[in-house]
């Protein structure tokens, strides 16, 4: 399973100049002008649309601006205008929500072709999920959206929601013949379970914004405080032999520049990022370390063996 990249435009630093990366996604409303230029990358790109940000913002975006974007971007892949239900919703708004974002997918897809994918929502109602899965049954790829409130943040959510959201996720992947992308899923502690479940991709862009709040992630899952600066949440820090074990995990898989490792994830941002990002791209096959997550893991792993 690949987990793609998410990066600003004018990132600093750039992963993909230090080490093999799978892809890299933008954002739709980051995109000027070229941003293959600006990146300094000529790999596999995925543009999103930013529709997660749009509804956090409170913005208007025009569908056909956004075409517009997708048709100036010489990309792999372009990630639908979507509208997310939020779990709380009651079932005739997240059908609304749903329906726009059906509507907006037929829309971009004439405008820009089939590299448009469409995202289909995690909600509460399995058989809503299940009658906008068969709509899309013959895109070529299929996202699949909503679901770190679910699985990551689980506030304002009932019990079992992150069963809840794996096991539509399964169903999407029982159903759908092609490639499936899970958005905004590449914690190292979810990884292993995406890619347990058959997923053939996801994405993260917390490798800068970890690095950012002088933290370095953990194999398998968490993070640690490894700087001097105070800060208000996310205090812990290492626990003997926790620094060591992420050392040896970068260098059994070609992490570049180790010297030093230890005196530079305490000082450079930039390293921090840079580690944090190699370890997102390579934890898909490292067990989840939070207990959670790893019952998760042994979950479903078993039910995979018994297809």
């Amino acid at each position: 399973m690949r987990v793609v990249l998410g990066s600003p435009v004018n990132a600093v630093p750039k992963p993909w100049l230090y080490f093999e990366v799978p892809a890299v996604m933008v954002n739709a409303l980051d995109v000027k002008k070229d941003p293959r230029a600006a990146l300094g990358y000529e790999g596999e790109l995925w543009v999103d649309s930013g529709g997660y940000q749009i509804l956090k913002r409170g913005l208007s975006v025009d569908v056909d601006k956004i075409a517009e974007v997708f048709k100036r971007v010489d990309a792999q892949l372009y990630f639908s205008l979507d509208v997310p239900p939020s779990p709380g919703d009651p079932p005739e708004e997240a059908e609304k929500k749903l329906r726009k974002s059906y509507q907006n997918w037929l829309r971009l897809r004439r405008a820009v072709g089939d590299a448009v994918v469409p995202v289909l929502h995690v909600y509460r109602d399995s058989a809503l999920f299940e009658r906008y899965l068969a709509l899309y049954r013959e895109a070529p790829v299929l996202a699949i959206g909503a679901a770190v409130p679910y699985v990551l943040i689980t506030r304002g959510v009932p019990r079992g929601s992150r069963e809840l959201a794996l096991r539509l996720i399964q169903r999407a992947r029982e159903e759908f013949r092609g490639p499936i992308h899970v958005m905004g899923m590449g914690s190292p502690a979810v990884t292993p379970i995406l890619a347990a479940v058959g997923v053939d991709s996801t994405d993260s862009a917390t490798w800068r914004l970890k690095a950012a709040y002088g933290k370095v992630l953990l194999p398998g899952g968490g993070e640690r405080h490894v700087t001097d600066r105070r800060v208000n949440f996310g205090k812990a820090k290492p626990k003997d032999g926790e620094l060591e074990e992420l050392y040896n995990f970068l260098n059994a898989r070609g992490f570049p520049h180790l010297e030093d490792f230890f005196e530079r994830i305490r000082t450079s941002f930039e390293y921090r990022a840079l580690v944090n990002a190699f370890v997102v791209i390579h934890s898909a096959q490292h067990a989840p370390r939070p207990p959670t997550f790893r019952k998760l893991h042994a979950l479903v792993a078993q039910a995979a063996s018994k297809i």
